[in-house]
């Protein structure tokens, strides 16, 4: 875990910047350009849900398959040149798909939201360039690299997307130049993890196909076959929110769903370092049948991802109120009605974290295929929920289908693993872990509201806060979590 640790914390400090600055642009920005926030959630979200087609599956394949590649005397064999003509080819096959479907679908949606129509096919040189950069970020996972790709993947739009919102809030760019500008960051990003691949000596384009045996071939191509399929199935199960908000409903509306979803998002926050910097790991583990330590990682990430979400969701959660007057003062009522949005979005992030790796694990290992029901049921359920509840509790409706989703596809993941690995992520540290949770929340609501804001936030979520941390350390219910501290202290001590 030493180097993932380091890697991750890396990654968590950089993640804490943005997350200051999402914060900021989420609650003081994008309320007051919902329409238009709207739009450019909706472009993005196509880049997301189309990556395993736009891909074709290249992005997990950069790390399923690199251990068997590896040689970075021979260049590894390839393997770069594979995965970008992977998406190349993805991205033609997914261009013919949607000049097919272009015209039905934007027939249903030109009267609810005529700003799709007008500007949805900008999301296509976007979606490119994120799909090429999202895999050159996985390949980069690879050697161990995490922090510098995710500055320029995550950190860096948070950074512009702000800048051209207030450009367009204030009315000195019209919300197509604000769409260029955020095409044009999507070129930067590519540019930027190409320099840093070149820069690591690990930007390596001659082909090797000799190494490309016909048992290879035919491995690479079933794998790429499932998560072409499943990993599309996979996203539009948990997703595809925004986009059928925004569909179904209006662009405003998607606006307003993408800005709640956004706070909720914080709680995944330790999410991303742990899961870039464990992958290889897992796929490494797989190869060499090394279940012991696999185990240990696997309960490892789970109960530390469990604490992280618990002290983040149960933190915002009993502030709820109070940071929703934050936003605003002509947008509070209308925002307020989303707090529920937050309340399923996050349990369905709580959930997804208390699970740990079980999903990447099926992934990598030579039972891929069998997930693919679980995810084709996953994205059947959600589309069946979005279309039954959307129309009956609108946004609400959208954030508890993606609830019913995640807890449906992590429970069939928890099962699988534990069925064919023996292994399971929780244990009696789970319990305790929920328990303290519960215990510390109790006990910090209790404590009355002083009507201001900011000190209700920091009385009540400080309260919360170093309750649950204390139990947590006095009970070692996170032996790495406890190691950490024990170093923070001693660190501290030394000064």
């Amino acid at each position: 875990m030493g180097v993932i640790r380091r890697q991750s914390l890396k990654h968590v400090f950089v993640s804490l910047v943005g997350m200051v600055i999402g914060a900021f642009s989420t609650f003081l920005i994008y309320p007051h350009v919902r329409e238009g926030y709207g739009l450019v959630q909706i472009m993005i979200q196509i880049g997301l849900l189309g990556l395993p087609l736009m891909s074709l599956g290249a992005n997990t394949v950069a790390i399923r398959f690199f251990p068997k590649f590896q040689d970075k005397s021979l260049g590894h064999n390839g393997f770069l040149p594979v995965l970008l003509s992977l998406c190349i080819l993805g991205f033609s096959l997914t261009g013919i798909l949607a000049y097919v479907f272009w015209e039905p679908y934007m027939e249903q949606v030109a009267a609810r939201a005529p700003l799709i129509r007008e500007y949805l096919w900008m999301a296509f040189p976007m979606a490119f360039f994120y799909v090429v950069s999202t895999i050159l970020f996985a390949y980069a996972a690879n050697f161990k690299r995490i922090v510098v790709p995710s500055i320029l993947l995550d950190f860096s739009q948070k950074l512009v997307l702000p800048i051209l919102m207030v450009a367009l809030w204030q009315g000195w760019i019209p919300l197509k130049l604000a769409l260029w500008g955020m095409v044009i960051h999507s070129c930067c990003v590519t540019i930027g993890m190409i320099l840093y691949l070149r820069w690591l000596g690990e930007w390596h384009w001659k082909p090797n196909f000799k190494f490309l045996t016909p048992a290879l071939q035919k491995e690479m191509a079933a794998y790429i076959g499932f998560w072409t399929l499943g990993g599309f199935a996979l996203l539009l199960a948990t997703k595809s929110d925004i986009f059928m908000v925004g569909s179904m409903s209006a662009t405003k509306a998607a606006g307003t769903f993408a800005i709640v979803a956004t706070l909720a998002a914080l709680i995944e926050l330790p999410i991303k370092s742990l899961y870039s910097a464990s992958v290889s790991s897992v796929a490494r583990h797989l190869a060499d049948h090394n279940y012991a330590e696999l185990g240990k990682l696997y309960k490892s990430v789970s109960i530390n991802l469990l604490v992280a979400g618990l002290l983040l969701f149960c933190g915002l959660w009993i502030n709820i109120e109070s940071l929703f007057h934050f936003f605003p003062a002509s947008e509070v009522t209308e925002m307020s009605a989303a707090v529920w949005v937050f309340f399923f979005i996050g349990l369905a992030k709580l959930a997804e974290m208390s699970t740990g790796l079980n999903n990447y694990m099926i992934y990598y290992s030579p039972h891929y295929l069998y997930s693919l029901i679980s995810l084709v049921l996953s994205a059947a359920l959600t589309i069946v929920l979005n279309i039954t509840l959307i129309p009956i509790y609108g946004i609400t409706g959208a954030a508890i289908s993606i609830l019913c989703s995640v807890c449906f596809y992590n429970s069939f993941g928890v099962w699988f693993v534990w069925y064919k690995f023996g292994l399971f992520p929780f244990s009696k540290n789970t319990i305790l872990a929920i328990g303290m949770a519960v215990l510390s929340f109790a006990l910090a609501r209790l404590i009355p509201f002083c009507n201001f804001d900011l000190l209700d936030i920091l009385i009540r979520g400080g309260a919360f806060a170093l309750l649950f941390a204390f139990l947590v350390i006095y009970f070692n219910v996170s032996p790495d979590l406890t190691e950490l501290w024990l170093l923070v202290r001693q660190k501290l001590k030394r000064r």
